[in-house]
């Protein structure tokens, strides 16, 4: 009777062993509508002489319950959060400045998120004339160990981005004091790479400045990277 009461506790543990626990659920990824990325958001509505209200949207992400908005200022870096269980959600931003956004798709049930891509763009004030929004920085990636070429090279890659399309020309801060990057180079608006000399075992560090007919200029985040 014992030896029964055993087998069969023992076939209950294995069977409960064998049955696989359903994959936590993953939301899809969230697909950006409006503002377009690097566009002159010209439709908000005015709040203030110098705010205005942009409405946000995307599409529907698969398996999610809830979507949280994320819009930075990139001058400031400062972020706004706004959490929804909609496709759309409004925020009031300044005139005359570029921001980033994206927007996180949440499953509550598995608290796992997606992000989607990110997108920038130029909140339109009165003026006539926009500085261009922040380059951004695409390789190295900030902080990375990068092996040179050949030649003891690094190629520095970036995107420039400018609303109203009078981009003049663009200049590569590059060098190992973060405190006094000089000039390395100044390049036509078309620019997005430059080949640079270093040495192994060496931090450095880069910056963009884009620079339009007007005079407006805009200056990137500051990146760094080890030679090896």
């Amino acid at each position: 009777m014992k030896k029964g009461m055993f087998l069969g506790i023992l076939f209950l543990l294995l069977g409960s062993c064998s049955k696989d626990d359903p994959p936590p659920k993953v939301p899809g990824e969230v697909f950006l509508l409006f503002p377009e990325n690097n566009s002159l958001c010209i439709t908000g509505i005015s709040q203030s002489p110098t705010t205005s209200e942009v409405t946000f949207r995307w599409e529907a992400a698969t398996t999610t319950d809830t979507y949280e908005l994320l819009v930075t200022e990139l001058n400031g870096s400062t972020t706004q959060r706004q959490i929804t269980s909609g496709l759309s959600a409004s925020v009031v931003l300044d005139k005359g400045v570029p921001y980033s956004w994206r927007v996180k798709a949440i499953n509550q049930d598995s608290g796992k998120e997606t992000s989607s891509t990110v997108w920038q763009f130029y909140n339109a004030g009165s003026s006539l004339s926009y500085p261009p929004c922040p380059a951004s920085l695409l390789e190295p990636a900030s902080g990375a160990s990068v092996f040179p070429d050949v030649n003891s090279q690094v190629l520095l890659e970036w995107e420039p981005s400018d609303p109203d399309n009078d981009l003049l020309e663009i200049e590569v801060y590059f060098g190992t004091d973060p405190d006094a990057l000089p000039m390395f180079a100044s390049l036509c608006c078309a620019a997005v790479n430059l080949q640079v000399s270093v040495s192994s075992g060496t931090v450095y560090y880069w910056q963009i400045l884009c620079r339009d007919e007007a005079g407006n200029t805009s200056l990137s985040s500051l990146n760094s990277f080890r030679a090896l």
